[in-house]
C-alpha cells in the first residue's frame, strides 16, 4: 500500500470550518493529477492518497466548509470516482 500526504498549514482556517471529503476511485495512471486538476480553483488544506492491492484508491481531502459542496460536485463528476462521502 502506498500513501502520500500533502498538508498545508493554515492558521487562518478553524478546524470547525473545514470539511473532509473521502473519495473512493479506481487507481489509474494520473488519477492523483486529475484530482488536483479538478480541485485547482478550490483551496485544498490537506490531501492524502492511498492505493490498496485491489487497484482501488482512497483520497481524503480537507477543504473549507464554504467550498465543500462545489468540491463534492466536481469530484462526483470524475470518471474514476466510485463514491464521494
Amino acid at each position: 500500500m502506498t500513501h502520500d500526504v500533502l498538508h498545508r498549514s493554515d492558521r487562518l482556517v478553524d478546524d470547525h470550518a473545514t470539511c473532509t471529503l473521502t473519495v473512493t476511485l479506481r487507481d489509474s495512471r494520473g488519477a492523483l493529477g486529475r484530482i488536483a486538476a479538478t480541485l485547482s480553483s478550490i483551496p485544498v488544506l490537506a490531501l492524502s492518497y492511498a492505493v490498496t492491492d485491489t487497484a482501488r484508491a482512497t483520497a481524503e481531502i480537507r477543504v473549507p466548509r464554504a467550498h465543500s459542496a462545489r468540491a463534492r460536485g466536481r469530484l462526483n463528476r470524475m470518471v474514476d470516482a466510485l463514491a464521494v462521502t
